[in-house]
């Protein structure tokens, strides 16, 4: 695995979401409102839209498009119309960087 350096802890503040890319991989960071940080893929599982551009909802992500909802903890759909989770990617922050594990 790779470990990227995606964004400063700065960039992200809590209960919104931020599009970065690792390795050429759209990825979609999370940050809760207790300052916990995710990785999701940016890609929706219904259809080929940006998770980013959705809204987030204590720990779970809304798709723009047509709603579909998933946990940001374990990719797994919390709402339809998807029926796929989307991947997820370990995070760590160090010193105010956030790094995603491709």
């Amino acid at each position: 695995m790779a470990k990227c350096l995606v964004a400063m802890l700065t960039e992200l503040k809590e209960g919104t979401l931020k599009q970065v890319e690792a390795d050429g991989i759209p990825i979609c960071l999370a940050r809760l409102e207790d300052g916990e940080v995710f990785a999701i893929s940016d890609i929706c599982s219904h259809e080929e839209v940006e998770l980013s551009d959705g809204t987030l909802d204590e720990d779970v992500v809304e798709c723009p498009a047509h709603g579909s909802c998933f946990s940001v903890r374990t990719g797994a759909v919390a709402g339809l119309p998807a029926s796929e989770p989307v991947a997820t990617y370990p995070v760590t922050v160090e010193d105010g960087e956030i790094f995603v594990e491709i």
